[in-house]
């Protein structure tokens, strides 16, 4: 049957696996978004450097245009050419064209009723070479209102040109973008190639820096995933492994974290111990409530069968006293039993607290002192009430009444007759302290520790050679923590004394 489950288990992992296989990391998410970036600050940089930077010659390239226009309309003299004849339009040997000043791939057109006159250009060896119908019609068609224009002339390439009509002719002057396109083309390689290799460095950098920075995170998880390989299940407490210092230290994410996981497994460590006490403690308290419960049940039926084989009606009277007594006994365990299994759920915070209300603690102390009087008159009892107001308590009065029988209880019991027992209240500040002490015998200082646990047994068989259960004391340090008082004991030669600190009200207090 186990089959199918572990099954399930074994697919929920890998599909947890694959899922984290098609996720990317948080290191590659960072890298990656951060090199996006990078690449989109470099494209606008880019983008705006080489417009500026295009902007910036094509302004040069229309002054150069402006100074060429200049020289153009002007003659190679300062003056205005000669007007062409009607046949010497396509003279390329024209001095108009190529005149002094005029660089290489410098286009010069005259135009009169929009047909070319006269148009050519020099290229860098100094040879003349006049213009297709298609530039010259190009040319014709640009406005003579002084603006520069970007023509397309074919095979002459893209061309920066301005035209100038005066008296009746346009005088039309060009100068090629070519190598202004090539200084845009090498700016655009520099920016490419700046990017890409400031993009791998970049990423190259960042990769190392997040992978520094998230290695103390790395240790975080790795401390995570050995915790759980202990085996808590049976019992494994201890959880020796921590976040370390170096790390908590590394950056404030990393703290917090770190911070949180130590905190985290604190309480659990604190809660595994306190579930394993429990556990301890209920198999030592069923063990030694059925040890205690074994006795009179084997009384009752001891007695019980020899009441069924008797007929002797004196003898079935004596047997059906002593199974009485040993039902009382029983009964009075159980009871004891299920008040402090009732202290324990209201201390673990799972069952009702305690009703509280105001009790005159005093007037318990003294009736309780009067009845142990009357029980035990072969000790000596003294009861010291050292302040003149009654001490009020919040409390439950049954339960608080139980603390002070016990106690007395436990001193009658445990010291032979002649003891003198002093029973003392007082109010010390905002605290109302009992105090039940005695000048019997010694508590061993090896019990002293454990003597408010339950079935705490001073020596061997005491509380049973005295008809106790064992559950006395227990009862009454469960009472007073539940009451948030504090219960001590002190022994010493001559002297034993059980004190109990309760929370007071003060005398005028509802």
């Amino acid at each position: 049957m186990s089959r199918p489950r572990t099954a399930s288990r074994a697919s929920r992992a890998r599909n947890g696996t694959d899922r984290r296989r098609r996720v990317p990391s948080l290191r590659w998410r960072i890298v990656a978004a951060v090199a996006l970036l990078l690449v989109a600050t470099n494209v606008v940089f880019g983008a705006v450097t080489v417009v500026a930077f295009r902007g910036y010659l094509v302004d040069r390239l229309d002054a150069e245009l402006a100074t060429a226009a200049e020289r153009t309309v002007g003659g190679p003299d300062g003056e205005r050419p000669p007007p062409p004849s009607t046949g010497s339009g396509s003279d390329p040997d024209n001095a108009f064209i190529g005149a002094p000043g005029q660089s290489a791939g410098t286009v010069v057109a005259i135009l009169r009723d929009g047909a070319t006159v006269l148009g050519g250009y020099t290229d860098s060896s100094g040879r003349q070479h006049g213009l297709s119908s298609a530039q010259e019609a190009t040319l014709s068609r640009i406005a003579s209102d002084g603006d520069p224009v970007t023509v397309d002339l074919g095979k002459l390439g893209t061309y920066r040109a301005q035209a100038v009509g005066d008296d009746g002719d346009v005088f039309v002057t060009a100068l090629p973008l070519g190598d202004l396109d090539a200084a845009i083309a090498r700016l655009l390689l520099v920016i490419g190639v700046v990017t890409v290799i400031g993009l791998l460095v970049a990423a190259w950098a960042l990769t190392l820096l997040v992978r520094r920075s998230l290695r103390p995170l790395e240790r975080v998880a790795a401390v995570a995933s050995d915790v759980t390989e202990l085996d808590l299940e049976r019992g494994d407490t201890d959880i020796p492994v921590r976040v370390s210092a170096g790390d908590l230290a590394a950056n404030r994410e990393v703290e917090q974290v770190g911070t949180a996981l130590n905190r985290l497994l604190g309480h659990v460590a604190r809660a595994l111990t306190v579930r394993r006490e429990a556990e301890t403690g209920m198999r030592t308290f069923v063990a030694d409530a059925s040890h205690e419960l074994r006795t009179p049940i084997a009384t009752v039926r001891a007695y019980a069968e020899l009441s069924a084989s008797s007929d002797d009606a004196d003898a079935v009277r004596r047997n059906v006293d002593r199974i009485g007594r040993e039902a009382v006994r029983m009964g009075d365990l159980v009871e004891e039993l299920l008040l402090l299994a009732r202290l324990d759920a209201v201390a673990l915070a799972s069952g009702p607290a305690p009703a509280r209300e105001p009790v005159d603690l005093t007037s318990i102390v003294v009736e309780a002192t009067m009845d142990a009087r009357a029980t035990a008159p072969g000790h000596r009892w003294t009861l010291q009430v050292l302040d003149d107001h009654p001490l009020v308590v919040s409390a439950d009065a049954t339960q608080l009444r139980r603390v002070v029988t016990n106690l007395l209880a436990n001193a009658r019991t445990h010291t032979p007759e002649g003891t003198s027992v002093v029973v003392s209240l007082q109010r010390t500040g905002d605290v109302v302290r009992l105090v039940v002490a005695n000048d019997g015998p010694v508590i061993p200082a090896e019990v002293l520790p454990t003597l408010f646990d339950r079935f705490t047994r001073g020596e061997a068989s005491r509380s049973r050679e005295h008809g106790t259960s064992g559950l006395g004391l227990a009862i009454v340090r469960a009472v007073v923590s539940a009451h948030d008082g504090l219960v001590r004991v002190a022994s010493e030669a001559g002297r034993t004394a059980f004190t109990v600190d309760l929370p007071g009200r003060t005398p005028d207090a509802g």
